[in-house]
């Protein structure tokens, strides 16, 4: 079932209160299992964003690399990423009794990943644009890492009801496999 456009801006609104610290964004999301579906529409956002940033990763690779070679493998990464975490976290919050919670959960978490990306994105072309010394440009891309991963972490402690160390550690899981598949997927081109 295609999303509607206020359900659109429900789920932005609360990703945008969570990123706030606002316990009361989970409201705004559709937690049940059609909802958490529904989210994965945030691949899709997102999508734009994340190409333009691949390209800034990997350009010093575009000429070496055969186009259909790095969007076949690019693409699988992608799709990949959008799911590793989720499925890994479905088996986890079953396992810790939070099986209720998980649709919830997952809507908030990739609803979340708008919200990061509005705020990554500029930092990196600013970054990238030498348009200040290349020691403040990293403590900026470092420290707006510092706070998605928070904001993650605040998510899925929220979302699931967890204690701050079993959601640090979620994060700390979504990290690593985030970075694995990409330094496969990078090993493939």
């Amino acid at each position: 079932m295609p999303l509607t456009t206020p359900a659109i801006l429900s789920a932005l609104t609360g990703a945008y209160r969570l990123a706030r610290f606002d316990r009361t964004g989970m409201e705004f999301f559709d937690r049940t299992p059609d909802g958490a579906l529904q989210s994965f529409y945030a691949a899709l956002v997102v999508l734009p964003a994340y190409a333009l940033l691949l390209v800034i990763r990997l350009w010093d690779q575009l000429a070496d690399t055969p186009i259909l070679q790095l969007a076949t493998v690019e693409a699988i990464a992608y799709v990949v990423s959008w799911t590793a975490f989720p499925l890994a976290l479905f088996r986890i919050s079953t396992l810790m009794g939070k099986d209720q919670l998980y649709p919830g959960a997952l809507a908030a978490y990739n609803w979340s990943a708008v919200v990061q990306m509005a705020i990554y994105l500029p930092t990196v072309l600013l970054s990238v644009s030498g348009l200040l010394p290349p020691m403040l440009s990293e403590a900026m891309v470092f420290g707006v890492m510092m706070a998605m991963l928070t904001y993650q972490w605040f998510v899925l402690r929220t979302a699931l009801s967890l204690s701050g160390l079993v959601a640090a550690a979620l994060v700390l899981l979504d990290l690593f496999l985030s970075a694995s598949i990409s330094d496969l997927a990078d090993g493939m081109l």
